[in-house]
């Protein structure tokens, strides 16, 4: 139960990192506390990659609930870059990163799901 209250508490405070790197205006933090900010959303950010590498499933039952987290979090990135791209599309304001995160999105999906058939 400690190591679930751990996740969700790097969660959290991820999320609230990320949160505050969304000032466009510098309204909320000057450049170098932004910079502060970003270095703690990126350790954050690694440490929440470790802990989904780390995964295991014990049983059928939780093999079965972690590929349904997966798939819903794969679905929800892909939904939420599509839409920024539809949205900075309009704008005529495109960022290139955000056709480049939904391109490795699904070309990693593919890839993990050809490589798991394959060694089957």
């Amino acid at each position: 139960m400690q190591n679930k209250i751990f996740h969700i508490g790097v969660a959290l405070v991820l999320v609230a990192l990320l949160v505050l790197l969304t000032d466009p205006f510098m309204y909320w933090m000057p450049a170098p506390a932004q910079m502060l900010v970003l270095l703690g959303a990126t350790v954050l950010a690694a440490f929440w990659a470790g802990f989904v590498m780390q995964e295991r499933a014990s049983d059928e039952r939780e093999a079965v609930h972690t590929m349904y987290a997966g798939r819903v979090a794969y679905l929800s990135g892909i939904a939420t870059l599509t839409l920024a791209l539809i949205v900075q599309g309009l704008n005529h304001a495109l960022d290139p990163w955000i056709p480049l995160a939904l391109g490795v999105m699904v070309v990693s999906k593919l890839a993990a799901r050809l490589y798991v058939e394959y060694r089957q």
